[in-house]
C-alpha cells in the first residue's frame, strides 16, 4: 500500500521509541556510521523532540538532543534556526533528506534518514488506519485486540478526560478564590441548563455574591426570589400571587444586596420538553441550594453514587407541582430531578471536581473514590457509545463510557492511532 502525503511526525517518534526500523550499520547523509548509545527522553513540551540523547558519530560521542521531521527542509520551516532552543541538536532525523541543514556556527547538523530502515509491513497497516474514512480507523481490527489491555488504556485516558474537566474548574477555583462549595454552584447551575441553556445558568451563578444563598438558606422562597429575579424573569407587572410574592422578596434583596439581574434574552424555550424548561431547573437548582447548603461537603461524605443520587434527587416548592413556567398552570406532576439529569451532574460535576479536590490536597484515596462513582453511573447513549457498542465493545458503567468518549474524539478522530494503546497492538505486525 502505498502512503499518499499522510506521513506525520508522530509516525517517527514511535518508530524511534519503539525501535521499529533497522537500526544497525546506520549512517548519517554524508555516510558516517552512526551508533545509538541512548534514545533519550521524549519531549511532549516545546523544543527538540528527545532530550538527553547520546550518539556516536564516526569516531566522536555526542551528547544532546535530538529532532525529527518529514523532511530535512521542516527545520527551516519550523523555524528552528536561530532558535537557542535547538543549539545543542546532536541528531536530525528524518523520513526524507531534501536540504543540509546547519548548526549556529555553521556546520552541517547530523542527518539520519530512517525511511528504508522501515518493515513494508508496519508501514502498510499505518496506511490502512491512517488513511481509512472509517468512524473508528481500527474498526476492521478491533476483533483481534486484547480488550484486557484495552480496558487498561480506557483507564489511563479516562484520567486524561478527567483532567480536562478539571480545567474549567480550576478556572472557577480562582474566580471564587479557592471556594469548593461556590465553585460547585456555578459548575452544577451550567450543568442543570444542558447544552441549550448552559450559558445563561453560569451567567446567573456568577451574577451575585453566593454567600448571599447561604444568609438566605433557610427560606426557600426567598432562594427562588434570588435566582428568578437574577435570572430576569421577574420584570413583568402581571401576575399570579406566588409571582408576586417573588417579587416582592426580590426587590427586598435588591435593595438589601445591590444587586443586578442578567439580560433576559439567553433563555431558550423553544423545542425543548416542558421538564427541562429554565423554570423548571432554576426551581430545582433552588430547592437544592435550600436543603442542601455544604453540598459539596455532602458529595465528599457520600459513601458511594447511591448516596449521591438521593441528595441530588429533590423536588421544587409545591407551586411547580402545577407549573412549568411561572404564571401558566399546567396538570399537576411532581418534578424531582430525573435520573438523567443527575447522570449528567455526577459525570461533569461531581466527579471532576472531587478529583480535583483529591488532586490539590495530594489525596488520592478522594481521587480513587471519585473514579469509583463513575462505576456505579450507568453508561451514557449517545453516537459514541452506541457505535462502540456496534463493534463488539460495551460500556458497563460510565467509567467506560467516559473512556469511550475520549478515545473516540482524542485518539480515533485525530487518527492518533501511534499514540493509542489499541494502534499498538495493531502495529505489531
Amino acid at each position: 500500500m502505498v502512503i499518499k502525503n499522510a506521513l506525520k511526525e508522530d509516525l517517527i517518534h514511535y518508530l524511534w521509541k519503539t525501535k521499529k526500523f533497522s537500526y544497525k550499520n546506520l549512517k548519517t547523509t554524508d555516510d558516517v556510521l552512526i551508533e545509538i548509545i541512548d534514545w533519550g527522553s521524549h519531549n511532549y513540551h516545546s523544543g527538540p523532540d528527545f532530550s538527553n540523547g547520546k550518539v556516536k558519530i564516526g569516531d566522536t560521542i555526542w551528547a544532546g538532543n535530538i529532532e525529527m521531521h518529514i523532511s530535512s527542509s521542516d527545520w527551516d520551516r519550523h523555524k528552528h534556526s536561530g532558535d537557542p532552543a535547538y543549539d545543542n541538536v546532536i541528531l536530525h532525523v528524518v523520513w526524507k533528506h531534501d536540504k543540509q541543514i546547519m548548526d549556529q556556527n555553521g556546520k552541517p547538523i547530523p542527518t539520519l534518514v530512517i525511511s528504508h530502515q522501515v518493515d513494508q509491513k508496519l508501514m502498510n497497516r499505518y496506511a490502512e488506519l491512517t488513511q481509512n474514512e472509517l468512524r473508528i480507523p481500527c474498526e476492521k481490527f478491533i476483533s483481534s485486540v486484547d480488550l484486557s489491555k484495552m480496558n487498561l488504556w480506557l483507564h489511563i485516558i479516562l484520567i486524561e478526560r478527567l483532567e480536562t474537566k478539571t480545567e474549567y474548574l480550576t478556572d472557577l477555583l480562582k474566580h471564587t478564590e479557592s471556594d469548593w462549595n461556590k465553585v460547585f454552584f456555578i459548575a452544577l447551575s451550567k450543568y442543570m441548563g444542558l447544552k441549550v441553556n448552559a450559558e445563561p445558568f453560569e451567567q446567573l451563578a456568577r451574577s451575585f455574591d453566593i454567600n448571599i444563598l447561604w444568609k438566605i438558606g433557610n427560606n426557600l422562597t426567598q432562594i427562588e426570589a434570588l435566582l428568578f429575579g437574577q435570572a430576569g424573569m421577574l420584570l413583568s407587572s402581571d401576575g399570579d400571587k406566588y409571582y408576586h410574592q417573588l417579587k416582592t422578596e426580590y426587590k427586598h434583596l435588591v435593595n438589601k444586596y445591590k444587586l443586578q439581574h442578567i439580560e433576559t434574552v439567553g433563555w431558550k424555550f423553544a423545542r425543548m420538553r416542558p421538564a427541562n424548561f429554565p423554570t423548571v431547573r432554576i426551581a430545582q437548582l433552588a430547592s437544592l441550594m435550600y436543603y442542601h447548603q455544604s453540598i459539596f461537603s455532602k458529595m465528599l461524605e457520600a459513601k458511594n453514587v447511591k448516596e449521591i443520587y438521593e441528595i441530588l434527587r429533590t423536588s421544587p416548592s409545591d407551586y411547580w407541582s402545577d407549573h412549568y413556567r411561572l404564571n401558566k398552570d399546567s396538570i399537576h406532576k411532581e418534578k424531582p430531578l430525573g435520573d438523567n439529569l443527575i447522570q449528567i451532574i455526577v459525570i461533569n460535576v461531581v466527579v471532576p471536581l472531587m478529583f480535583l479536590f483529591g488532586k490539590q490536597l495530594g489525596n488520592e484515596s478522594i481521587q480513587e473514590k471519585s473514579i469509583k462513582y463513575l462505576e456505579g453511573v450507568k453508561p451514557e447513549i449517545n453516537k459514541i457509545t452506541k457505535l462502540w457498542n456496534e463493534l463488539g465493545v460495551k460500556a458497563e458503567s460510565a467509567y467506560f463510557s467516559q473512556g469511550l468518549i475520549q478515545l473516540k474524539t482524542q485518539y480515533c478522530d485525530q487518527k492518533k492511532c501511534l499514540n493509542c494503546s489499541v494502534g499498538n497492538q495493531l502495529f505489531r505486525v
